[in-house]
């Protein structure tokens, strides 16, 4: 009997740490067909009371000058016609900033799955780990993406030289 209590509470501590394992670390994108993999990825340095924050690395692989900062929350999203879904987070990225180096008055949101996407011998499977929205500071939305997630960076030669944001519409001054 006491060897049955020590495996279930066992078992019980370590499914506990391997969902927590998720919460800070780095995360990979990864398209919609799980074939390409995004230059950019996201690391989380808060997951904890209900936000979260780090930044989107977008010096490492895609070489721009600086990376972005991301701050949200946790966040779920229903299964209503919407890619992907489920438990997560919400972030504010500001990379279409760092892909100019200034102010561009342009908004990234990401959500973000709180479970990796089924993936086995490098083929992805189930529901997708990621979607993110485009708008600008006039309220315009211009785009979408979504797609699969991963533990980790990307290795620069497996990565695109594309983000997970696109290409920024050209900014009126």
């Amino acid at each position: 009997m006491k060897l049955k209590s020590l495996m279930v509470i066992t078992l019980v501590v370590l499914g506990c740490s391997f969902a927590l394992a998720q919460a800070p670390g780095s995360y990979s994108f990864w398209s919609s067909a799980g074939t390409e993999q995004y230059c950019n990825y996201n690391v989380i340095t808060q997951n904890s009371g209900g936000v979260a924050a780090g930044l989107d690395n977008t010096t490492s692989v895609c070489g721009f000058e600086n990376n972005s900062p991301i701050v949200g929350f946790a966040a779920s999203t229903k299964n209503d016609g919407q890619p992907a879904y489920g438990a997560g987070i919400v972030v504010g990225d500001g990379i279409y900033d760092a892909s100019c180096s200034c102010f561009s008055g342009l908004q990234w949101t990401v959500w973000q799955s709180a479970k990796l996407s089924k993936e086995k011998n490098g083929r992805f499977s189930g529901k997708y780990g990621w979607m993110g929205v485009a708008g600008s500071y006039t309220g315009t939305y211009f785009g979408d993406n979504y797609g699969y997630i991963s533990a980790g960076a990307p290795k620069a030669e497996v990565a695109s030289q594309k983000t997970t944001s696109g290409k920024a519409p050209q900014v009126r001054k």
